[in-house]
């Protein structure tokens, strides 16, 4: 009984030091509730929380932003791609309470952008933004096809998919082209080349509606309904190019920057390559080689490509 007694004091001993010696942490989600903000609707642009919209589209942030016990000095206004926000200076009339309208328009890219809107006192130092983000959704206004892996021809089984349609990304082989020519915009295929005393190939896409026809081992003489896609000349060391397409007015822009008036390429695609070309609806799209894969595979050798195209 005694021994008991003696463990049960312990314990209580140790819960008051315990007790004793804890600290209360910050709460970072009620630190900065002195400042509120108050997202309103005046406009038909404005959005106050989530909304999907369009490339293109004109977006209004009309905000209120409060502070109950500390004067502010400068508005915020952060969005999510930026690494810095705009700082807004607030007069004496505006240090406890300040309101104004953020005009956006919806042409730099696709996808998720949040906002936030918050604070600074005097010092520079962060008052809290309400714990609010307006979130707009810029819906897609191009296709993207990524990683699609066209292949050289094979001249036994005819199967390896060396067709390509832009339109959808779908890949083809000579075996199945026939039955969806109406689909194929281009076709690849590779020729020897000898440099340096070195021997290697270079590697070309060509319209089916091509004339003359750059690539002859494969008859498609007896396909009909040839799409007449245009293709601009390459270059080179594009992967930040490609990149920065990142709406589809953007894609139309440099695509007729481009002028796509060729029926194939036949000075060689390489790791980096992008051409641009235009569709016989007039949709304009980029083409951009990540890589080609030369390895020993069962599968041959192949252009791992990325396409963008208008919608």
């Amino acid at each position: 009984m005694k021994r008991n007694l003696k463990y049960v004091g312990l314990v209580c001993v140790a819960a008051c030091l315990f007790t004793a010696c804890k600290k209360e942490t910050t709460n970072i989600f009620n630190m900065f509730e002195d400042v509120t903000v108050t997202y309103s609707a005046k406009s038909p642009y404005a959005v106050t929380d989530y909304k999907d919209v369009n490339v293109g589209d004109s977006v209004y942030i009309e905000y209120t932003i409060e502070s109950a016990q500390t004067d502010m000095y400068v508005a915020c206004i952060f969005e999510t791609s930026s690494a810095i926000p705009t700082k807004i200076n607030l007069d004496a009339s505006q240090r406890r309470k300040a309101t104004g309208i953020v005009k956006l328009k919806m042409d730099t890219r696709v996808g998720k952008i949040s906002y936030r809107i918050w604070a600074l006192d005097k010092g520079g130092i962060y008052l809290g933004d309400g714990y609010k983000t307006i979130t707009l959704n810029v819906l897609p206004d191009y296709k993207y096809w990524a990683s699609r892996e066209l292949f050289i021809p094979d001249s036994v089984g005819k199967t390896s998919n060396s067709y390509i349609s832009l339109t959808d990304g779908q890949l083809f082989s000579y075996a199945n082209g026939k039955d969806n020519t109406n689909k194929i915009d281009l076709g690849l295929y590779r020729v020897p080349v000898t440099a340096n005393g070195v021997n290697g190939y270079i590697y070309n896409v060509y319209a089916l509606d091509a004339n003359p026809l750059p690539f002859n081992a494969y008859d498609i003489s007896a396909w009909t309904n040839k799409r007449a896609t245009l293709v601009a000349a390459p270059k080179t060391g594009q992967a930040s190019a490609f990149t920065a397409l990142r709406t589809g007015a953007q894609v139309v822009t440099a695509g007729k920057s481009a002028k796509p008036t060729l029926k194939s390429i036949t000075t060689g695609l390489g790791a980096g390559s992008l051409f641009y070309f235009l569709t016989p609806e007039g949709k304009y799209g980029a083409f951009y080689v990540n890589s080609i894969s030369s390895n020993n595979s069962l599968r041959g050798v192949f252009l791992n490509i990325d396409v963008k195209i208008q919608n």
